[in-house]
């Protein structure tokens, strides 16, 4: 049951989709940031859904780049956005630490930030456009030709699951990140990181990544005829994205904090996505 309450405990904070089960808990906390690898589940899965949906009934490539930009960053309200603003805004002011650390909780929005989010959501939307385009364009030479794919895997069935676990393992991250480092003095984890549930909390995320991981490689082997291995590496570079983004940003700002695991869950979706895109063109 804490499981379950600490799922929609996750959904509630992180999803600006309507929550259909409103509880907390407060002693749940730390089992909420465990969860985010299902959060983030579910938001892979509206927007692959609604990315097939618009490939499907072909519809135009930039229109369709900018409802999937939209919805990436809209069905989290904007949330993981807000970090990574915030946190550009303090790293790239390039002051004293406790200036930056200062700026970092500061209301308002400086120039770095504004600059930084516009090459973010450009960086999206000309990937959302380019793979909409080769996606389109292998299910044309699979019609005319009946080549296209990859053990089985079509550049389509690959962005699904890319689109699937893409936000997996970027949330899967940011959580286990909160859940491992010390936070800077005014975050607001301080009090949750002095509990004795982080290991095991950490734990019940490895889990996730792993579990979902599988079921994704099992569910396409069977349906689609192969597993999706450029799906598997947009993963992972997707951890290692986070990872590089986290640390840079803990070490600029003296420790870690919400905003800090916003910013690293952008950084990866970005290192993610990116790296698929060239996978798909390279193999495809």
């Amino acid at each position: 049951m804490k499981y379950i309450t600490a799922f929609f405990m996750a959904w509630g904070n992180f999803l600006a989709i309507p929550c259909p089960r409103k509880i907390w808990n407060g002693e749940y906390k730390n089992l909420m940031l465990a969860m985010l690898p299902s959060v983030g589940l579910v938001h892979g899965a509206i927007v692959a859904l609604l990315f097939g949906i618009l490939v499907i009934t072909v519809f135009p490539v930039y229109v369709t780049g900018f409802i999937v930009t939209l919805a990436v960053f809209g069905l989290c309200g904007f949330i993981h956005l807000d970090g990574f603003m915030d946190c550009c805004d303090a790293i790239l002011s390039r002051r004293p630490l406790e200036e930056r650390q200062r700026i970092l909780k500061d209301p308002n929005t400086g120039a770095f930030a504004v600059v930084s989010v516009i090459f973010l959501i450009l960086c999206w939307f000309a990937c959302a456009v380019d793979l909409t385009e080769a996606v389109l364009l292998s299910a044309m030479k699979e019609i005319l030709s009946g080549g296209g794919s990859l053990f089985g895997v079509s550049p389509g069935e690959s962005a699904a699951a890319a689109l699937l676990l893409i936000p997996v393992f970027s949330r899967g991250m940011g959580g286990l990140f909160v859940l491992t480092y010390d936070p800077i003095g005014h975050s607001q984890y301080v009090e949750d990181a002095a509990r004795d549930d982080r290991g095991s909390c950490r734990t019940v995320i490895a889990i996730q990544l792993s579990l979902y991981t599988a079921i994704i490689a099992i569910i396409w082997l069977f349906t689609c005829g192969g597993v999706p291995l450029t799906a598997l590496g947009a993963a992972v570079m997707t951890s290692l994205g986070a990872y590089a983004g986290c640390a840079y940003a803990r070490k600029q700002l003296g420790g870690m904090s919400g905003d800090i695991a916003g910013y690293s869950i952008c950084m990866g979706e970005a290192a993610g996505l990116l790296s698929f895109i060239a996978m798909i063109h390279l193999v495809f």
